[in-house]
């Protein structure tokens, strides 16, 4: 018998349901107008012929600085447009495999359409692309820095952060090239390296994107008012600056994130509804309003809110989710469903594994799947990516596995970030619990419990269930 199997799923009465906890990982977005220049009919150009080594194009613009966020810039780059696009910048490169600006745009189109789609297979088509313009130009500014943020958005912090600093020992007036650094430090537990960064793009580029940033920065380590603040300015300076669309929407998103995360799921659903008013085929936001209505005991809209998510992407958070509220009302062929999809995900390619590492293995381990798998994946992760939730990561899997000492041991590296996040709070809690700790495990999973709405269903209902037996 495991470590956790005392604590299987319950079917409490559906009151205040807390939502499903999404690790977000701290991405960038496309620059509106290399975009916007994309999305332009592509004419038929002329033989582009450049040796390779050859130097970066005269005149070209320097990458613009972009917010960690998941969708292009303006409110009318949809998929159709992103589509029709491709099809016309995709010709050109067949009819000349040197014309790098075509490779470029196709790869920065792909990137937009990954964003909107989920699609992981966009993102590996956009390296595809952007592979092929830096083997004719390989100093070319703009296609490094989506190279560094392609792998960024995959996963590979360590494969982000060096493409990232190649490019500012050329020129360290890049300042995408920065932003991805930072976010990559931060991903890798360097939480240091990544304020220094954000710290620098703040003196030179104030505005929405870097206040970001500052927000995540300041949520990892603990400063939740802070965190919260500076969200809302993100939104009012991407407001300011006349965003729309899906850049503006993605503010809203992360508003409403941060509010879900330190206990207000009034005011993140809120956040979510504005971020649809201004983006509405966002399954972020979408999935994201399902979290706050299921933390509100909305649970029947939760459900049709996770539904109409996954129909857009179908992402092992949401489908977990899902899930869960099948689950605690007593469906359990649908909630079988969905996690039947969870592992399908996991299992079909190896890439899906490092993009969806964390959400694999917390499902693994909360429903009880293949705990020697869990294991492996978390540990492997954290050979490279030490970060507060690498190590939450191990701990759970760990105790799942009957290791509750070491269990201990990595948690204590997690909560030494100091970050006040509900998830890691329960996972402590249950591991003190465990060791028979039983004032530790009453406060610690006190404290989990008091961020309103911020556990999913599933470990509420379980933190709930633990916490009156200790008392």
């Amino acid at each position: 018998m495991t470590a956790l199997a005392a604590l299987r799923l319950p079917r409490p009465r559906l009151r205040r349901i807390r939502p499903i906890l999404i690790v977000a990982a701290s991405i960038a977005i496309v620059g509106g107008s290399y975009v916007a220049n994309a999305l332009r009919p592509a004419p038929v150009r002329p033989p582009v012929v450049q040796p390779a080594g050859a130097a970066q194009p005269a005149g070209a613009a320097q990458p613009a600085l972009t917010a960690p966020g998941d969708a292009p810039n303006g409110a009318t780059t949809g998929l159709a447009a992103i589509d029709h696009a491709l099809k016309a910048w995709t010709t050109n490169l067949a009819r000349n495999s040197n014309d790098f600006l075509s490779a470029t745009y196709i790869a920065t189109l792909y990137d937009a359409r990954g964003r909107l789609t989920g699609d992981i297979g966009d993102y590996s088509r956009a390296q595809t692309a952007v592979a092929e313009a830096l083997a004719v130009v390989p100093d070319y500014a703009t296609a490094q820095v989506l190279h560094a943020r392609l792998l960024q958005t995959l996963h590979d912090f360590p494969g982000a952060l060096a493409a990232a600093q190649a490019i500012l020992e050329k020129d360290p007036s890049v300042l995408q090239a920065l932003a991805t650094a930072g976010d990559a430090k931060l991903e890798l537990g360097d939480v240091k390296g990544a304020a220094v960064s954000f710290a620098s793009l703040e003196t030179q580029a104030p505005g929405a994107a870097v206040t970001a940033r500052l927000s995540r920065l300041a949520f990892i380590e603990g400063d939740t008012k802070s965190a919260v603040s500076l969200a809302q300015r993100a939104w009012d300076e991407a407001s300011a600056a006349g965003q729309t669309g899906a850049s503006l929407g993605w503010y809203a998103y992360l508003a409403g994130m941060t509010a879900i995360s330190t206990g207000s799921p009034d005011a993140a659903l809120s956040w979510f509804q504005k971020a649809l008013a201004v983006w509405p085929d966002s399954y972020l936001a979408i999935a994201g309003a399902a979290r706050a209505q299921a933390a509100l005991g909305h649970v029947d809209a939760a459900i049709a809110s996770y539904q109409q998510a996954i129909a857009i992407a179908p992402q092992p958070d949401a489908l977990t989710a899902l899930g869960d509220l099948y689950a605690l009302k007593g469906e359990d062929k649908l909630a079988a469903d969905q996690y039947a999809t969870v592992e399908a995900i996991g299992r079909l390619a190896a890439i899906n594994q490092q993009v969806y590492n964390r959400q694999l293995v917390l499902f693994s381990v909360n429903h009880e799947r293949d705990l020697a798998e869990a294991l492996r994946l978390a540990q492997q992760e954290l050979e490279v990516r030490r970060d507060a939730y690498g190590y939450d990561a191990e701990a759970w899997a760990l105790l799942a596995n009957g290791r509750a000492s070491d269990a201990e041991a990595a948690m204590t590296k997690a909560l030494a970030f100091g970050t006040r996040d509900a998830l890691l709070l329960y996972h402590a809690g249950e591991i003190a619990n465990a060791l028979g700790d039983t004032a530790k495990a009453r406060d610690l999973l006190g404290q989990a419990l008091a961020v309103d709405g911020a556990l999913d269903p599933l470990s509420a209902s379980r933190a709930q269930s633990s916490l009156e037996t200790l008392r």
